[in-house]
């Protein structure tokens, strides 16, 4: 059961001010009201009676050039996929983001304006990416990056330090002019022998 039924808690712009059954009578910043259901206040799905939707769809086309209000840009629909993974316990990738610590900025998390004036539109085949894995999404540790780029950040990747230089092992065989299933299998036939040996340099 929900504590105090959340009457008088705030979500976003939303604060519930009555019960009625398994959704709440919410008063939106804006002055209108609207019912929500519990799991959408709690989770974050909702944050506002639609009016904060409605303004972020009127930047992206003013921004983006749509035509159409009901329609969302590959830019506003990354950053709203984000926020999922980190505020939302029933999306897939919880458990990789939000159910690890993963965080957004406090900026960003209720302003898609503010979001879009630091990192902009997402360039064509180019997505969301952290530059350090650990830590939350932010101005300072986001870039927009190719899909090969997010594979090679991934943390189950296999890293190997030789000559100053520390890399995965795709970007070591791309250096080298190996295939990279050779390199592979070296480093896992033999994992703890000499970096030299499983580079063959």
């Amino acid at each position: 059961m929900f504590k105090s039924a959340l009457i008088g808690e705030r979500f976003g712009k939303l604060t519930v001010v009555y019960l009625c059954r398994n959704k709440r009578l919410c008063l939106c910043d804006c002055g209108e009201y609207s019912l929500v259901l519990c799991c959408n206040l709690v989770t974050g799905t909702t944050t506002s009676c639609g009016c904060f939707r409605a303004a972020t769809e009127q930047i992206c086309s003013r921004t983006h050039g749509q035509t159409s209000n009901r329609s969302w840009t590959r830019t506003y629909a990354i950053w709203h996929g984000m926020l999922q993974r980190c505020r939302n316990p029933n999306t897939a990738s919880w458990e990789r983001y939000g159910g690890r610590g993963i965080t957004v900025l406090k900026e960003w998390q209720n302003s898609f304006e503010t979001f879009y004036r630091d990192m902009g539109d997402a360039p064509p085949g180019y997505s969301l990416e952290r530059k350090q894995n650990d830590l939350g999404y932010s101005k300072e540790n986001c870039v927009w990056a190719t899909q090969q780029t997010q594979q090679r950040n991934r943390r189950d990747n296999v890293v190997l330090s030789f000559g100053g230089k520390t890399q995965c092992l795709s970007a070591w065989a791309e250096e080298l002019g190996v295939n990279y299933y050779t390199l592979h299998a070296r480093y896992k036939r033999h994992p703890h022998q000499a970096i030299e040996e499983i580079l063959h340099v």
